[in-house]
């Protein structure tokens, strides 16, 4: 794989057969430490601009999600039942998914006198967006004493390289506490969308995670329902740490990968050390989505530059909301840090080409999406690759899946479908759930993007269809086509091309 790793830094194709290459040893579950190694010494001996380049690459459709997002922790349990509820509507209204820090919510549900289940529904009732489940054992939401629950960062505060918990605190749980709603531990994962593990364990953090051993029940339970799984690992000391972390990962079947720098940024070279993490995750995340949970200000502008789809913040209270976007003497509790999580990943992406900072209107779109192609989304695959990425996993497992309306879906399709040679405008993942289904003998495919469209027609060729590029004409496709489909739900850009050609739509 050095050789791929190597080309895959300025050559799409590269890149595109190093991710297929790595998705089939993730499926048939062939991928060894040895690759890990393997790819974590290809990317060390990259340059730091070379390793920038390499992350973006992955980062485009279709290897990873080319969305960037804020997920955003609105509970604390300092909060009450109803600033806690209001910090909800404001996330919902931006569009944003909530990160549920579940003791926290817990906590709430014990000062007004209610379960913790019943917090986790009145949040479910009030929101559309994805909730992300984090903080969740064995018994349920875990349970911390108060110097935990109200820890005011000091390690963050202070900076690396990070010395253990003052006093032995982390991980210290109130399992009683726990053990009291054991009962309600399904219906936890029924009602979220996605479910984080952590498994620093794993590198030495013993004080700072549960046990991996309970980490499997949850990862388990989350695989059970159909749920989005993401793992929590640290950079460390950015190599041996790294890859027990990512190998804990893939043991446990990850589709997210989630990474924590800041004060668990050991590594002598910070900023490369964090890059590297990144572009190695692109690599061999599965479900093509790559979040930090933890990053300083420089961090976080590294890791956008080298392929970073998510950065977790939070509102006053929250321990996300000083924990990425700040520095060492600025990142301490009582900082609400959406607006300078937001600020910097406006600065950073205009030099960043084909991404998109994702708001309500996509997250409507990627909905629709979903629901038109059914069960034909990740983890199901089409040509050695996924269709979509575990960020529609999360919109699947959502209110708003439910909510959105479509005029007809990917059943129609192909109902409706007797051979005809088709046309597709657009080229993503509503393209190849139509392939996939209807199997024609002749497609043209029109993209505004040019790599989209020749990574569509790659796919699409190699699994056996004669599939032609139209680069970016639109008419080219109606002119050679029987039926065209428009493979958009942005009612936008639909109307812009119905303005220019006969073509169908879904909604």
């Amino acid at each position: 794989m050095r050789e791929l790793i190597k080309d895959a830094v300025n050559d799409l194709n590269s890149a595109l057969e190093l991710r297929k290459l790595v998705i089939k040893k993730l499926m048939e579950k062939k991928l060894k430490e040895s690759d890990i190694i393997e790819i974590v010494d290809a990317v060390d001996d990259l340059s730091l601009n070379e390793i920038q380049k390499l992350g973006s690459n992955l980062r485009k459709f279709p290897m990873g999600c080319d969305l960037i997002e804020v997920a955003v922790g609105a509970c604390a349990s300092s909060l009450t039942l109803t600033q806690f509820i209001e910090n909800c509507i404001l996330t919902d209204y931006m569009g944003l998914p909530l990160h549920v820090c579940a003791y926290a919510l817990a906590d709430i549900g014990e000062k007004e006198g209610i379960t913790p289940l019943e917090v986790l529904k009145k949040v479910y009732e009030t929101v559309d967006v994805p909730l992300d489940l984090d903080h969740f054992g064995k018994y349920g939401p875990m349970r911390f004493p108060r110097e935990i629950t109200h820890c005011m960062g000091e390690c963050y505060y202070n900076g690396p390289p990070y010395k253990g918990c003052p006093r032995g605190r982390i991980h210290k749980r109130l399992i009683d506490k726990e053990k009291l709603y054991a009962h309600e531990f399904e219906d936890w994962i029924k009602l979220v969308s996605t479910v984080c593990i952590n498994v620093v364990e794993e590198q030495g953090g013993e004080e700072h995670a549960a046990p991996l051993e309970e980490m499997a029940i949850v990862a388990e339970a989350a695989k059970k329902y159909g749920k989005g799984l993401e793992g929590i690992f640290h950079v460390g000391d950015g190599y041996d740490d790294l890859i027990s972390g990512l190998k804990a990962c893939i043991d446990l079947d990850v589709d997210v990968l989630v990474i924590e720098g800041a004060p668990f940024n050991r590594a002598k070279d910070r900023l490369k050390a964090f890059a590297k993490a990144i572009a190695v995750s692109r690599i061999l995340v599965k479900g093509g989505v790559v979040a930090t949970n933890g990053a300083y200000e420089d961090e976080c502008r590294i890791g956008l530059r080298s392929g970073l789809n998510v950065i977790i913040s939070g509102f006053s209270g929250n321990h996300h909301g000083y924990m990425c976007g700040y520095s060492p003497k600025t990142a301490k509790r009582g900082n609400f840090g959406l607006p300078r999580v937001m600020r910097i990943i406006k600065e950073e992406l205009k030099n960043i080409n084909d991404v998109n900072l994702i708001n309500k209107n996509d997250l409507i779109a990627i909905a629709r999406s979903s629901k038109f192609l059914g069960n034909v989304i990740y983890p199901e695959m089409f040509g050695g690759m996924f269709i979509g990425d575990a960020h529609w996993v999360a919109v699947k497992n959502s209110k708003l899946h439910d909510k959105v309306k479509i005029r007809k879906n990917l059943e129609d399709v192909e109902k409706e479908y007797n051979g005809e040679k088709l046309g597709l405008l657009g080229g993503r993942y509503i393209a190849w759930g139509i392939v996939k289904r209807t199997m024609p003998e002749e497609v043209y495919v029109s993209d505004a993007n040019k790599w989209v469209e020749e990574a569509t027609v790659k796919i699409l060729n190699e699994f056996g269809i004669n599939a032609y590029k139209c680069n970016g004409n639109d008419n080219e496709v109606v002119k050679n086509a029987d039926k065209t489909y428009i493979c958009s739900m942005i009612p936008e850009i639909i109307l812009k091309i119905k303005n220019k050609v006969n073509a169908e739509s879904f909604i």
